[in-house]
Parts: structure tokens; sequence; C-alpha cells
């Protein structure tokens, strides 16, 4: 790409942010879709796993040779009827929640990635495309020229430089920046702003690595990572 002006140049960097902002809420919603996903199966799981014990109960209430409901009286029925029904949420509920928090200890790790082979495959192919179109926009020259301190390239800060470009404050980048600079120490936003990881950053520092990191976003998301 050939060297445009600076407003120009503030005006590419938005459109390239906003568009790098998109694909990063894509991955995080292709993330929570993945966990929900997850969450589901294993619910399902520990639901069908739980019910063996009521059921083992029921089938052996039902068929002894003395049977619990085997009287003539409601009097008598009702009770028994509704102390066997507490028993038996009880023996589904206790096994459920256990279940539950079995699940996410760590050394059934290796389990849980067999029993969320298939997802977890479709995931990487989807975090992959997504992570494509990532590197393509990271990668622009824009953003590697260095024309502006990576910590102002964001579109909030974009947005003010391309102001003083329109409204005659600044003429060269370098005058833009120093404008920016002072708005910001004046509205003691400027230590806040320098201590923030940017959008573009985290993202360059995510696809360094992306297969790594991939993999800690989906531990993190489910609670074993911390």
């Amino acid at each position: 790409m050939g060297k445009i002006n600076d407003l120009d140049y503030c005006y590419a960097s938005i459109i390239l942010l906003e568009e790098l902002e998109k694909v990063s809420y894509a991955r995080n919603e292709r993330l929570r879709q993945f966990h929900e996903k997850v969450h589901a199966r294993q619910s399902a799981v520990a639901a069908v796993l739980a019910l063996i014990l009521p059921v083992i109960v029921w089938i052996y209430l039902l068929t002894a040779k003395v049977s619990i409901f085997d009287v003539k009286t409601f009097a008598v029925l009702g009770p028994r009827v509704v102390g066997v029904l507490m028993i038996t949420a009880l023996l589904f509920l206790i096994p459920y929640l256990l279940l539950h928090k079995v699940w996410c200890q760590p050394f059934l790790r290796s389990f849980r990635k067999i029993f969320e082979t298939v997802l977890r495959a479709h995931l990487i192919s989807d975090i992959k495309e997504i992570d494509d179109k990532a590197t393509v926009i990271v990668s622009k020259a824009v953003f590697t020229e260095e024309r502006v301190p990576e910590s102002y390239l964001t579109v909030e800060f974009l947005t003010l430089l391309v102001r003083y470009f329109e409204c005659g404050q600044a003429t060269f980048m370098k005058e833009a920046l120093y404008e920016l600079k002072m708005e910001l120490e004046n509205s003691g936003y400027y230590s806040s702003s320098n201590t923030c990881e940017t959008l573009l950053q985290r993202e360059r520092a995510y696809l360094a690595d992306e297969k790594h990191n991939l993999a800690l976003l989906m531990e993190k998301e489910e609670g074993i990572y911390e």
C-alpha cells in the first residue's frame, strides 16, 4: 500500500479496528456456544447416570412380593407415596450434583477431552477461520508502520485524532498526537489509558501462539484454569 496522508491513515485504522472487533467478538461467541454444548452434554450424562439408582429403587418397590403400596386406604398410601417420591428426589439430586462437581476436577481432564472430541474439533476448525481473518487484519501496513503509538491504536483515540485534523487543530500526525496527549493528561485519563491493553495488543498476543492460547481459553471457560 502506498503512503497515505495522516487523516486517511486514521480512517483506515478505524475501519480495520472495527473489523478486528467483529472478529474478536465472533471468536468469543463461538467459544461461548462450544461451552454451552459441553455443559448441555454434561448435564444430560449426569442426569442419565443419576437416574440409575432411583430407577432401581422403583423397580424393586413395584416388583417386590410385599409392596409398600399394597394398602387399601389413601390415608396410609398418600404419605408412603410422598415419602418415596422425596427419597427418589434425593437419590437423584445428590448423585447429579456430585457428578457435576467431580466432572470439573483436574484428574478427569483427559476423559473430558475424549468426551468432547467432536465438539473440540468443530470449535478448532471454526476458530482457525476466525484467527486467519484476525491475522490478515493485524498484519496490515497501517498497524506495522508505527505512525501512531500502539497504545493509541484504538477507535476512541483515532476518532479524536480525526477530529483534530478536520477541525484544523493539527496538520501533521505529531501535532495531532501532541493534542491527544495534552487532552488525555488534562482529563486525567492519560495514566489509566497507558496501563490498559488495547484490542490490537490483545489480538497480537493471542495470535503469537494461537493454538496454546486457544487451549487456555477453552480451559478457562470451563472454570478449570484459574
